[in-house]
């Protein structure tokens, strides 16, 4: 760049001038443009000037700084060096923002003549003006002469344009030796495009840009085209020895699971120790410990050590051997504390604390538990049953199935339950992750006690056993509660009988109805219950004269406990289903009985049934006053065993007919005396 001179030259050069004609002269600049770093020499243009009797000028000229810097002034093949002029005075006087301005000032002794280019004002482009763009160049201050002739200016423009460049990518990169890594070269591209690497030992290059790692280490890739257009990669593309990789797997909450670190070939570099450390979610999972089973690299091979905080674990290792080859180098396990995905990410590998390996991480997904279902949900047996119990959802074999109380019931490995003594318990599986189940209740009944089912004809008097499915003579019962609870509309009388074998404990035996429709008794024998007979007890049921025939009248077992609560029955209900006395069964008489007078109260014709169950030498059946009276001897005499019938036409033993009032039957027999009530209306 020339020294700038001060524009006084130019003033005082200016006193040659003479007096010209009164035209105008056009000033301009040419069309110019470039890319970036070009040297850019945008000429300064005037109209004809022949005969104007210019011998200076001087003036001003801005343009966009941050684009392009104005570095100089060329007046080599210009009218001002035909003329012969002075050197152009150039000062870069002036900054606002991005605009710049310079101020050129240049003066002779020969007038200046002809058109075309005044002179050369020169550009450097910026380098870093890589994209299309362009720059005003505005005058500002043209002077011919000190004002004559006059001018007239037309700024102008110098275009920027786009930089042929090209770009190699990736612009970094890291793999393992052995690996390789493809490359591309894009923008402004002149094939054919030439590849090398900045060092060949580490990694080498082919021409359709392929590089291979070749040693640890690291080198630059770069490309140039046939237009000698070149690029390096900003950063070193990297070579490790090996490359280490923790496998990804899953694993049910509550179970472990084996994470291989897996290596490529370790051949070659020498290496007789390691470390690397995993980093997971420390909720999800914890480190349980290292492991080297046959076929992997550290099987047998020198010393290992494993170390775990919450969420992390280091391991290493160290030998007096090469060691070589790839594959898993060991097994990491981690159990599974809590269902979630956390990335196992490898936090450092390094080898013989010099080599670095490129790491590759895993994942470990922790599964909930699958749903399992045993079915029954519920069930009941009686001792010595069985049931099949099945599983469904997602299983994995084998099954465990137990008992909650082993002394109630067994179950074998295909799941068939037998029940072996009375209780409630629950049935469980377990398969082979840990998924369980167990159904709500087992409940196991050591026998199963009914109510019988019977029918009768209106106005009878009938028996309802209490049977057992079993005999009980290993349960050892020495008492008994019970209650029968049944609709009393159509029953008219409940008392207990003598048969079965609670009877036996009499007189320990209480029996009472504490409320209609109810009967309670309870008994207690010094001997058990033995096994000489399945019927436990027996009630006496006598049904109403008027009871419609189809009527059922359901007994219901309310409750029954043996010995307070040990052992257990199931309770199963009777039922009393009145029916036409031709549709009545033949009941065997176990007592003596007298049903009630039917019809009672009476206006012409009395029924009375009576029955004993032996053989009697001498009974009798008599009608008595309210003042104990005889009125009428029915039956006087022996009676044969069974059920027996007689009718009374309302007269007293001579024929005459009784007058309405209170009577009584009266039943004597075997020494014990069975009596009713009859009312006679008119």
């Amino acid at each position: 760049m020339r020294t700038p001179l001060a524009i006084g030259i130019a003033v005082a050069l200016a006193t040659f001038a003479v007096a010209a004609p009164a035209r105008a002269v056009q000033i301009s600049t040419g069309a110019t443009s470039g890319v970036a770093g070009q040297i850019v020499d945008v000429p300064v243009l005037v109209s004809n000037t022949t005969g104007l009797a210019i011998r200076s000028l001087q003036f001003d000229l801005s343009y966009n700084g941050s684009l392009v810097t104005a570095t100089d002034v060329i007046e080599t093949g210009t009218l001002v060096a035909t003329a012969g002029w002075n050197a152009a005075a150039f000062d870069d006087d002036a900054t606002t923002g991005s605009t710049r301005r310079i101020r050129i000032a240049t003066a002779g002794a020969t007038a200046m003549s002809g058109s075309g280019t005044i002179l050369f004002v020169r550009f450097v482009i910026h380098p870093t003006s890589l994209t299309a763009t362009s720059t005003s160049l505005t005058f500002t201050g043209f002077e011919f002469n000190e004002g004559t002739p006059a001018d007239t200016t037309t700024n102008g423009t110098l275009t920027i344009n786009t930089t042929p460049i090209i770009t190699v990518s990736p612009n970094s990169g890291t793999l393992v030796r052995g690996n390789t890594l493809n490359f591309s070269v894009s923008g402004s591209v002149t094939n054919p495009v030439s590849w090398f690497t900045t060092d060949p030992s580490i990694a080498t290059i082919s021409a359709a840009g392929v590089l291979t790692g070749v040693a640890p280490g690291a080198a630059r890739v770069f490309a140039v085209d046939n237009a000698a257009r070149r690029d390096t990669t900003n950063s070193e593309i990297v070579v490790r020895g090996m490359g280490l990789t923790a496998g990804t797997l899953p694993v049910f909450v509550g179970n472990t699971v084996s994470v291989p670190i897996t290596v490529t070939s370790l051949t070659g570099l020498g290496i007789r120790a390691g470390q690397f450390s995993l980093s997971w979610t420390a909720t999800l999972a914890n480190a349980i410990g290292v492991t080297s089973p046959p076929g992997t690299l550290l099987n047998g091979y020198g010393s290992i050590g494993f170390g775990a905080n919450s969420g992390t674990c280091t391991v290493d290792f160290v030998g007096s051997t090469d060691l070589n080859g790839s594959g898993v180098l060991c097994y990491v396990t981690l159990a599974g504390l809590t269902a979630g995905l956390t990335p196992l990410t490898v936090t450092q590998a390094l080898f013989n604390e010099t080599l670095p390996a490129l790491a590759s991480n895993g994942t470990l997904t922790v599964q909930p538990l699958p749903t399992i279902s045993v079915a029954p949900d519920q069930a009941t047996l009686l001792a010595g049953q069985t049931r099949q119990f099945t599983v469904t959802g997602t299983i994995t074999p084998p099954l465990a199935w137990t008992v909650a109380n082993p002394t109630l019931g067994t179950i074998t490995s295909g799941g068939l339950f037998t029940a072996t003594r009375g209780g409630v318990t629950q049935v469980s599986v377990t398969d082979a992750v840990g998924a369980t189940d167990a159904n709500t209740s087992v409940t196991i009944h050591d026998f199963k006690a009914t109510l019988g089912t019977v029918s009768c004809a209106p106005g009878a008097t009938l028996i309802v056993p209490l049977n057992a499915d079993r005999p009980l003579g290993a349960l050892a019962v020495r008492s008994v509660q019970y209650a029968v609870t049944f609709a009393n509309t159509h029953v008219t009388a409940v008392s207990a009988a003598n048969g079965g074998l609670i009877a036996a404990w009499a007189p320990n035996l209480i029996f009472r109805q504490p409320q209609a429709g109810r009967v309670e008794l309870t008994a207690a024998g010094a001997t058990a219950l033995s096994n000489a007979d399945t019927t436990l007890h027996e009630l006496r049921f006598t049904i109403s004269p008027s009871a419609p025939i189809g009527t059922q009248i359901t007994l219901t077992l309310a409750s029954l406990l043996c010995n307070e609560g040990n052992p257990i029955p199931q309770l199963a209900n009777g039922r009393i289903t009145v029916v036409s006395p031709t549709d009545a069964p033949e009941v065997e008489v176990r007592e003596l009985a007298l049903a009630p007078v039917v019809p009672n109260p009476l206006r012409g014709v009395a029924n009375f049934a009576f029955s004993t169950p032996r053989a009697a030498a001498n009974a009798r059946l008599s009608i008595y006053g309210p003042d104990g009276r005889l009125v009428r001897r029915l039956h006087d005499g022996p009676l044969a065993a069974g059920r027996h019938a007689l009718r009374w036409d309302a007269t007293d033993d001579h024929g005459t007919a009784v007058p309405a009032g209170l009577y009584f039957v009266r039943f004597d027999c075997e020494g014990r005396t069975l009596t009713r009530k009859l009312a006679r209306v008119p």
